[in-house]
């Protein structure tokens, strides 16, 4: 999963992640009258229930679970960008705002509505949800007895949104075999102090590890169907390749190995 914060993409793990913190310059909320005030960030957490979709362009559309791990409700917004993770795909996210009540979970629907998409390789895309906090003046987070509900402390000259971005992958039907068979299939070459990748596969290769002599390779990367990547290898790195990728499932795969 990666971290969506001012138009960049941040790696990280797991499958909740905090993002886009807009610094404010104005004064207490009347709200905070009565509340703790704390001016450390508050750390904003949306919980999306997988690292990555594989999307069929020829199915109804595909989902995906959205946890609100907040004591207060949250509003809820999706969208998905292509690989350059700036220009909006033409895909819809139903609903597309919708109040997700404290500990409670929520299904988005993600509908392609159109575009020109390789027919024989994957397509990579950016799955972004957003959480939107409350404020004092929200009607939508007032409880059946117009009560409002709103978090217990304010971060001081801080407002805080989470987005949360996941790969979306266009897997076409013409696209056979399985990731593992594509990952076993890589071919490496050494150019000095470079390591080239070939990837002859129609599917996008997410390294989960990679090392060369038992030394690991940091800067490791996804490589896209039918294209190169090179990495920079560690000084004194010598010896056979060792590498594994992230399964559909969003796991680490079995490791692979082959002479450099």
């Amino acid at each position: 999963m990666s971290l969506f914060c001012n138009n960049k993409i941040y790696s990280a793990g797991g499958t909740a992640l905090a993002a886009a913190i807009l610094i404010s310059n104005s004064a207490i909320p009347v709200f905070a009258q009565g509340q703790k005030t704390v001016t450390n960030t508050k750390v904003f957490q949306v919980k999306l229930g997988a690292s990555r979709v594989i999307y069929n362009p020829d199915s109804s559309g595909a989902s995906l679970s959205v946890t609100n791990a907040q004591n207060y409700p949250i509003l809820v917004q999706g969208k998905v960008f292509t690989e350059d993770k700036k220009t909006v795909a033409p895909f819809i996210i139903t609903p597309p705002v919708s109040r997700l009540d404290a500990h409670q979970q929520s299904r988005l629907r993600i509908i392609r509505t159109g575009g020109q998409m390789a027919g024989d390789h994957e397509t990579l895309h950016w799955l972004c949800v957003a959480g939107i906090p409350p404020k004092n003046t929200d009607v939508w987070a007032q409880d059946e007895n117009r009560s409002q509900l709103k978090p217990a402390d304010i971060t001081l000259n801080l407002e805080v949104s989470a987005n949360s971005c996941i790969k979306l992958l266009v897997r076409p039907s013409g696209v056979k075999g399985t990731v593992m068979d594509a990952a076993s299939a890589l071919k490496w070459q050494r150019q000095g102090n470079k390591m080239t990748v070939t990837n002859p596969s129609a599917f996008y290769m997410n390294l989960s590890s990679l090392s060369v002599g038992g030394m690991n390779i940091l800067d490791k990367e996804y490589v896209a169907p039918r294209s190169s990547r090179s990495f920079t290898l560690p000084k004194g790195a010598a010896g056979q390749v060792k590498w594994s990728v992230i399964t559909d499932e969003g796991g680490a795969s079995r490791q692979f190995r082959a002479p450099l």
